[in-house]
């Protein structure tokens, strides 16, 4: 009899919530050895603001030892001063010069040669930080009255910016608006971008990337063979001519008929601290392209960005039809830190890989921020090959984190709140190595579900 007294007290001691949360763990399917080792802790995500600080801290970090600020110590070029172009001042410039662009607007399409620094002048009060209409991210006062416009252009393969094939990131652009390249579809082969980051890795810092007809800012590699038909063409690692690792660094990237920034084919630049908002291309009649993407072997190391109201999806990473005669031969393995998502819409997660990555070149998910999406938080699926970890998670209108037919080598030490479902799913067959450590707090469901023939490895083996 004391025995049963005993237990019936234990029971009462455990209260409502964590009855209901042991009923739900046991409808997850989880595995009991599994549960034990995830957290308990109620989940607080810091406020948007807050994680936007940690955020642009990261990608200062990040982008320090990346932009060299000694390189350009030449002669000083001053447009329209000394040349009534800016073209014309870039052509005349050599390693080490410096464009100087004063304020007005300029009606051209620029080509960026190796070694050249073009940057808007700072005149009164310049190098000050302003609001940018709708933006959260301010950018220099100088950005917003130097203004590069291709209202003037008819469509073709060139870019508001074009850069030379090689040219490294002693090649800068820093403090423009740059804007209104013609209306083309970026699916279609020979499109431009609102600047065509083609084999090469330029800096492109404090610009303002807006309206352009296309998606505003493109990455890809150089091919030997570049100007073959595209069926003819070799697309492997081993036929790059010119490696695209720029750096991109707080920008504003909004209202652009495309992504706002996209990696393909090899490129690997580091996007860093920008505001990316507002970019579609659904009237273009499929389905709209998320904020950032990368495919087609892509390994972009995205950083510290806030990307948001973009209606098909945050950061979306795919694998990419297969193209040329060989097709790509590596897989998409981006690196996602520290960013802030929210507001992305319901036509994809908010960040996901679709396909990709590999146990020795895994997509790698880290410490990023989510609120309040209309879909999956964070996902692998189509059988990628991740890494998910320190993410914090609030607030979706499906699971906060899902692992769907792909393999994750680690799932530690997230927190999803309030999603509208499971806090995290593992289905359809998919596998995961290690998983530690996560805490799922105020969700409708499970805190963790496991169906569909899908395994997590027992962490005694």
């Amino acid at each position: 009899m004391a025995v049963l007294v005993v237990a019936g007290q234990a029971q009462q001691r455990k209260g409502p919530e964590t009855l209901r949360r042991e009923k739900q763990d046991r409808i997850g399917g989880m595995p009991e050895k599994i549960l034990k080792l995830q957290s308990l802790e109620e989940v607080e995500p810091p406020s948007i603001d807050a994680a936007i600080d940690i955020a642009l801290k990261a990608a200062e970090e990040a982008a320090r030892p990346l932009i060299d600020t000694t390189f350009h110590k030449g002669r000083r070029l001053v447009v329209p001063d000394d040349f009534e172009t800016i073209q014309r001042a870039i052509d005349a410039a050599n390693r080490g010069d410096v464009v100087v662009v004063k304020p007005g607007t300029y009606f051209e399409q620029i080509v960026m040669k190796d070694g050249v620094k073009l940057v808007s002048h700072s005149g009164e009060r310049g190098d000050d930080l302003v609001v940018v209409d709708g933006a959260r991210l301010k950018l220099r006062r100088r950005t917003l009255r130097t203004i590069i416009d291709g209202s003037k252009a008819k469509p073709s393969r060139q870019g508001m910016f074009d850069f030379n094939p090689g040219l490294g990131r002693n090649t800068i652009v820093d403090g423009f608006t740059i804007q209104n390249l013609p209306k083309q579809d970026h699916h279609i082969p020979g499109h431009a971008h609102g600047l065509n980051v083609r084999g090469a890795s330029p800096v492109i810092v404090n610009c303002y990337v807006r309206n352009n007809g296309s998606t505003g800012i493109g990455n890809h590699v150089v091919y030997a063979d570049q100007e073959l038909e595209i069926a003819r063409r070799d697309f492997r690692w081993a036929n790059i001519k010119h490696r695209a690792e720029g750096v991109i660094y707080h920008n504003i990237i909004r209202g652009n008929l495309g992504l706002g920034a996209g990696c393909n084919h090899f490129s690997a630049p580091n996007i860093l601290g920008n505001e990316i908002f507002f970019n579609s291309d659904a009237e273009l009649g499929q389905k709209p392209s998320p904020g950032m993407g990368a495919k087609h072997g892509a390994a972009p190391t995205i950083i510290g960005n806030i990307v948001h109201d973009n209606p098909g999806g945050g950061i979306l990473c795919g694998v990419g039809e297969p193209q040329g005669v060989h097709g790509v031969d590596r897989p998409t393995h981006p690196t996602v830190v520290k960013n802030v998502l929210y507001g992305n819409g319901d036509l994809g997660p908010a960040i996901s890989a679709g396909g990709g990555g590999s146990a020795e070149m895994p997509v790698r998910f880290v410490g990023n921020f989510v609120y309040d999406t209309d879909n999956v938080g964070i996902g692998l699926s189509q059988g990628a090959v991740g890494i998910i970890e320190d993410n914090i998670v609030s607030g979706t209108a499906a699971p906060g984190i899902a692992v769907n037919c792909s393999t994750a080598l680690k799932v530690n030490r997230n927190k999803v709140k309030g999603a509208k479902g499971p806090a995290f799913v593992i289905v359809d067959g998919a596998k995961v190595v290690e998983m530690v450590g996560n805490a799922a707090d105020g969700n409708q469901g499970p805190r963790f579900m496991l169906r569909g023939n899908s395994t997590i490895a027992d962490p005694d083996r």
